[in-house]
């Protein structure tokens, strides 16, 4: 603690890396591992499974967080601690339930996305979330936007939907991109689900923060990782059990499929110390490169060539000014400090 205030910038601008490679390297890793699953059908991992990889790993770094941070290196404090506060009080952490629940729902959504649609496109187009935030933030919190965020919330839509649109150099007509198969819009319709469950769960979230006690920050993402954790099982049951039984838990697991389950189990605790050791505006500068270096990856590594056309680039810029727009004099309560769970 004293070493990352000591050097805020250093804090600040490493933070800023650091997230940058992750979004932009989960995306990616996660959309060759489709591509590559497809191609090898003997060898696909089922993605509930993944899911539920990736929220044990989390539960095991903000338990790992608890014992360092809260609990002075003592597992037995920590355990006292996680007693008090869970066990003890099991009413107080019920209502988390339901944006676990959707946590779950939009980890799927974003994962058969990515199955269908290239990684750009996916960038690109999930930055809708913030508008399903804001309308979410007014229905529920009676939340007033200023025009500035109007602004870029019409800014945001606009860019979007030039992404989706193909200029024809004979004509000189826009349309949109009829001739992408039913999968595409599959996986576009799929995005458009998991910016509603990440706009409703995250304005949920701060909801019940306001109207409740507020315990430690790693305290309820600890009770909302167990939620998922318990949401991904039975998702794992249901869906895929007896396929699991058949062929194994990992099965289609190799070194590629753990390093992107890590990778997303990270990115939440880094969004996390961003918000607290920095502020909205730098995440925003994370997400405007992440999508920058998305567009450039994609197109050189995975050979995703339809996203350079004129329309997707403008659209991509549009977003990424909209997103400033949006975060511009924002300063962040302690109250909205995003949850470790909340990506």
């Amino acid at each position: 603690m004293r070493q990352i205030m000591a050097s805020p910038s250093v804090t600040r601008y490493g933070l800023l890396i650091l997230l940058t490679v992750q979004n932009t390297a989960t995306v990616l890793c996660m959309r060759a591992s489709m591509v590559n699953a497809s191609n090898a059908a003997n060898q696909k991992y089922l993605v509930s499974t993944l899911v539920l990889t990736m929220e044990m790993i989390k539960v095991s770094l903000i338990t790992a967080l608890i014992v360092v941070t809260e609990g002075n290196f003592s597992v037995k404090e920590a355990v006292k601690l996680l007693h008090k506060e869970i066990v003890c009080r099991p009413l107080e952490a019920l209502p988390l339930a339901v944006p676990s629940f959707l946590y779950v729902v939009q980890d799927n959504l974003i994962i058969y996305a990515l199955s269908c649609v290239d990684a750009t496109t996916y960038q690109v187009t999930y930055q809708a979330r913030i508008l399903t935030t804001a309308l979410f933030a007014r229905i529920l919190l009676n939340q007033v936007l200023p025009i500035q965020r109007w602004l870029a919330l019409l800014l945001l839509m606009s860019g979007v939907i030039l992404t989706q649109v193909h200029f024809h150099q004979e004509s000189g007509d826009l349309s949109f991109r009829s001739n992408k198969d039913a999968t595409y819009w599959l996986g576009l319709l799929a995005i458009g689900c998991a910016t509603m469950t990440s706009g409703f769960a995250g304005v949920y979230n701060e909801k019940i923060i306001k109207n409740g006690q507020q315990p430690l920050l790693l305290i309820r993402s600890f009770q909302l990782s167990l939620f998922c954790v318990f949401f991904a099982l039975m998702g794992v049951v249901i869906k895929d059990g007896s396929v699991v039984i058949r062929q194994g838990f990992f099965h289609g697991y190799t070194p590629f499929v753990w390093l992107i389950a890590a990778m997303q189990a990270v990115g939440g605790i880094l969004v996390a110390g961003t918000m607290k050791y920095a502020d909205n505006i730098l995440k925003t500068f994370a997400t405007a490169n992440s999508i920058a270096l998305s567009c450039v990856l994609s197109h050189f590594l995975l050979g995703d060539d339809d996203t350079f056309t004129p329309t997707f680039l403008i659209g991509t810029c549009v977003i990424i000014l909209a997103t400033f727009l949006y975060s511009a004099n924002s300063v962040p309560r302690k109250i909205e400090m995003q949850l470790i769970n909340s990506e």
